[in-house]
C-alpha cells in the first residue's frame, strides 16, 4: 500500500461533502470536530473545512490544513472505508503532534460505533 494521500483519498466534489454533512456522526475535540459517514468506497476519504471565520490568517488555516492530510495519509491503512470532513475550531496555538494526537483519536473515536448505520436511499 502506498503511503501518498492520492486523490481517491480526497472527497473534492460539492455533493460528497452534502452527503456527510446531512447523515454524518459528529464528533468534537478541543481544536478540531470531525462528522464522518459510512462511504461505499473500499478506502476512507477525507475531506476539508477549515472555516475563514475560525482562522481569520491563511497561514493558520493552512497548517490545520496540512496537519489534518498527514494525520490521515499515515493512519488511512488502518481506518475503515468511511468518509471523514475535518473542520478546525477556535483554539489557542498549540504544537503540531498535540493537534495530530487529538485529530487520530476523534478519527477512531467516530469511526469505531459499528452500529451506526448509512442511509440505504
Amino acid at each position: 500500500m502506498s503511503f501518498r494521500l492520492m486523490r481517491d483519498a480526497k472527497i473534492l466534489k460539492p455533493n460528497e461533502y452534502t452527503a456527510i454533512f446531512k447523515g454524518g456522526k459528529l464528533e468534537k475535540g478541543r481544536h478540531w470536530q470531525v462528522i464522518a459517514k459510512p462511504i461505499k468506497s473500499l478506502k476512507p476519504r477525507l475531506g476539508l473545512a477549515i472555516s475563514k471565520k475560525v482562522h481569520r490568517l491563511a497561514v493558520d488555516r493552512n497548517r490545520f490544513k496540512r496537519i489534518a492530510r498527514e494525520t490521515f495519509r499515515l493512519e488511512q491503512q488502518h481506518l475503515d472505508n468511511w468518509g471523514f470532513v475535518v473542520m478546525a475550531r477556535h483554539s489557542k496555538p498549540t504544537e503540531n503532534s498535540v493537534l495530530s494526537a487529538e485529530l487520530l483519536s476523534l478519527f477512531k473515536k467516530v469511526s469505531k460505533d459499528e452500529i451506526f448505520i448509512a442511509d440505504s436511499h
